[in-house]
This record gives C-alpha cells, sequence and structure tokens, in this order.
C-alpha cells in the first residue's frame, strides 16, 4: 500500500514539476522585481536584497532571460483570477482592486504594468509593457487585445528597437474592442471606444469612436459615463 501511494505521489509530482519549480523560484523572482523596480525609480539600491535574489539572476542568466516569460504562461492559465491578480501584484505590477485577468494574459516585464480598479482583461490579450503601460479604472480590454510598447526599426541596419519608452497611457472607462492592436506611444483618452479590429497607431482623443486601419475617429461617445466593473465572473474563470 506504501508503494502504490508512493508511486502516485511521485507520478503527481512528476506531471505538476513545473509548479513545485514556480512556488520554488517565485519568493526569489518577486525580490528580484522589488529590486528591479527600485532601479526604475531611480531608489538606492540595497545590498542585501540584491544578495538575496543573486541566486535567481543567475538561473534567469543560464534560461537566457526565458524563466519570467515561461512562468507568466503557465500562471495565465491557472484557475483563479485572484491567484492570477495577485501572482503579477507580487512580480511588481500595480493592481487596482476588482481589477480581473481573464485566461491567457501574456504580460512582459510585469514591473512596468499599471492597472486600474475594476480593469478587465479580456482573454488571450497581449501586455506589452517593456516601455512603461498604464491602464486606467473601468476600462474593458476584449479579447484577443495587443499593446506593444516596444518595436523594432526596420530602417536600422541592425534591427534595433525604435523606441526604448514609447509609453501606452490608456484612461478611465475606455473600451479595446476584440482584436484590437496599440502600437507604441499612444495615449487613448477617458472613455474612448476602438472598435474590433483597428490599429491604433496614434492618440486617440476623449470620448471618441475609432475604426480602421489605420484607425480613424467615426463618431463620439456619451460623456457622462458612470459604470463601475463589479469584478464578479466565474470562480474558476
Amino acid at each position: 500500500m506504501q508503494n502504490i501511494l508512493f508511486t502516485i505521489l511521485l507520478v503527481l509530482l512528476l506531471v505538476n514539476i513545473k509548479w513545485v519549480l514556480i512556488a520554488l523560484l517565485l519568493p526569489f523572482q518577486a525580490l528580484n522585481n522589488k529590486r528591479l523596480k527600485q532601479k526604475q525609480t531611480s531608489q538606492k539600491p540595497n545590498p542585501l536584497l540584491f544578495a538575496l535574489c543573486a541566486p535567481y539572476v543567475l538561473f534567469e542568466r543560464w534560461m537566457r532571460y526565458g524563466w519570467e516569460r515561461y512562468m507568466l504562461f503557465q500562471v495565465a492559465e491557472f484557475p483563479s483570477r485572484h491567484v492570477r491578480r495577485w501572482i503579477y501584484a507580487l512580480l511588481g505590477a500595480e493592481v487596482g482592486p476588482k481589477a480581473v485577468f481573464h485566461f491567457r494574459t501574456e504580460i512582459r516585464q510585469p514591473t512596468k504594468l499599471v492597472v486600474g480598479k475594476g480593469t478587465i482583461i479580456g482573454d488571450n490579450v497581449i501586455l506589452d509593457a517593456r516601455g512603461g503601460l498604464e491602464i486606467g479604472d473601468n476600462v474593458c480590454v476584449s479579447s484577443r487585445v495587443s499593446i506593444y510598447t516596444l518595436q523594432h526599426d526596420h530602417r536600422n541596419p541592425e534591427f534595433l528597437p525604435a523606441q526604448w519608452n514609447a509609453k501606452v497611457r490608456i484612461g478611465n472607462r475606455v473600451w479595446l474592442g476584440s482584436n484590437v492592436i496599440v502600437l507604441p506611444g499612444v495615449t487613448i483618452g477617458e472613455g474612448a471606444v476602438c472598435c474590433a479590429g483597428c490599429v491604433v497607431t496614434k492618440d486617440v482623443a476623449p470620448y471618441s469612436v475609432v475604426a480602421g486601419m489605420p484607425a480613424r475617429k467615426v463618431n463620439e461617445r456619451p460623456r457622462h459615463l458612470t459604470y463601475q466593473f463589479s469584478a464578479k465572473t466565474s470562480r474558476l474563470y
């Protein structure tokens, strides 16, 4: 009987070894991201903090800086929005109360991500925060939206990024329809609507409705918006 139980436990461990590794590395990953956040805000480096996260830094270098991205892919499919939000915040993202991240949200560099209260992030969304990404309160980001803050310059002989700090800012109560693409450096004003499938290449005025590729103003939205999202959704979602 003991052999059977041991075998079952061993099989479960092997099947879920990635979660064991994630759990073991998460505290060190969180410390390292805290160190990176201090560096971003030009705070005085903490030698003790660096010493504590040094093993993780070496591991990440050995993994060619692929561990965090792999880990975030796994977390994005964890069947609890509460756990996902907690982990994103632990890794340095500023996440407001009642914010919801649905399945398969892809986050790049969570230390530069800000998500306001009541904001809903749909399925299969890409949040590229490497250049800085600020999303306001009660924003609706529909499924398969892609927001980029870094891109390559096709004219550069080394194919280097065109902009290193092209922060994207999205105001309160903005609605991004399904499959919208937002390019680096764009600011989308409060209450604006980006219709499904549009490509936003330049700033969008508050309460404007834009559509097309590239996105152009086609209408306006009422200015007296009062709705607030409650974050009530499926417990396994």
